[in-house]
């Protein structure tokens, strides 16, 4: 059934002006519309800040997000919420009903999450299971939807990593926690390295051992490790492929320089740029390594399905450090900005 709105329904926006107002917000109230074919409007209940919005706030990635119409400031930021089914459109979207409680994902756009509601793909979002919380599914999707597009590049998927040696750079983090919690849910053995205050909690996410990343770990782990993901800096991508045995899967990283190097270089220069440097990396792999990949976070139908699974059975979960309004989109920014520990949300 598809809900009709009167055409004076509005909804409140967490606009960011951009980097020429320093990252501003204006808070507006705009039109809402009906939901389209195959999309649900959400009431949302919470939104995520995760640190692409801090980093897009302040102009990263607008050559490139350009191409999907994600550039142009003043935007709405957000890709993760949680929320109630408000309005629902026709053909995969029938399959939602009104005053279901979701929780799911946007790709890339000037009109995100960050909002009182939003219009969602129904493929993007899932029913939240009777014993979840709402609010702390909001920062589910982003960061696991891309934390599992980065294990498959490397080679690495549910049905193969059984026995496997994973290791996990920047473990402690938002990706990093779920690579640990879904690749030990997997039967994989992995190893986390993490600044030496975090290396508790990785254990308790699922690594079989922690090592400190103060300490320069790679020259003890050399050669050790099936598959290898980058989460931390792109200043450690040469080392980690040193980790790496022969014959191993591969290695991915989602911290790489791809968008920075064509907001600096234009589009020659940045695409010579990438070539360049992915070529460099491709050529350290040890040999009869399968995979090397760059990561982007896009909307994917296999990871939600598998983050659904997982989020039924009580595997998955992050701290929330911040719940902020709407109007104070600014402190939840900061928190992000400042490292501070646990998971941003805007609570419209």
């Amino acid at each position: 059934m598809k809900l009709e709105m009167a055409s004076t329904a509005t909804r409140l926006v967490a606009m960011c002006l951009g980097p020429e107002a320093g990252g501003a917000f204006n808070i507006r109230e705009i039109p809402r519309r009906s939901p389209g074919p195959d999309e649900i409007e959400i009431a949302v209940e919470a939104a995520s800040v995760n640190p692409i919005d801090v980093r897009r706030a302040a102009g990263y990635g607008r050559r490139l997000l350009s191409l999907m119409g994600a550039s142009r400031f003043p935007m709405t930021l957000g890709n993760d919420f949680a929320g109630v089914v408000a309005a629902v459109g026709s053909g995969r979207a029938s399959g939602f009903a009104i005053g279901e409680r979701v929780y799911g994902v946007k790709p890339p756009s000037r009109d995100g999450t960050h909002a009182s509601h939003v219009l969602v793909k129904a493929a993007h979002a899932s029913k939240v299971p009777a014993n979840r919380e709402l609010q702390e599914l909001a920062v589910l999707p982003y960061c696991f939807v891309t934390m599992c597009l980065a294990a498959a590049r490397a080679g690495v998927t549910r049905q193969n990593a059984e026995g496997k040696e994973i290791l996990i750079h920047g473990a402690a983090g938002g990706l990093g926690t779920l690579a640990l919690q879904t690749l030990s849910e997997w039967g994989a053995r992995v190893t986390a390295i993490a600044k030496a205050p975090d290396l508790s909690a990785c254990l308790e996410a699922g690594a079989a051992e922690a090592v400190e990343r103060e300490r320069n770990p790679f020259a003890n782990l050399r050669g050790a490790f099936d598959a290898t993901l980058n989460f931390a800096t792109w200043d450690d991508e040469s080392k980690l492929l040193s980790c790496l045995r022969e014959g191993a899967l591969g290695q991915a990283t989602t911290v790489h320089p791809l968008m920075q190097n064509f907001d600096d270089g234009g589009w020659v220069a940045g695409a010579l740029r990438t070539i360049q440097q992915k070529r460099t990396m491709r050529a350290a792999l040890p040999g009869r390594t399968r995979n090397y990949a760059w990561v982007l976070f896009r909307p994917e139908r296999e990871a939600l399905s598998e983050m659904a699974r997982l989020v039924e059975l009580g595997r998955l979960s992050l701290p929330i450090g911040i719940r902020a309004s709407l109007r104070d989109a600014p402190k939840a920014f900061d928190h992000v900005r400042r490292h501070a520990p646990g998971r941003a949300l805007l609570i419209p």
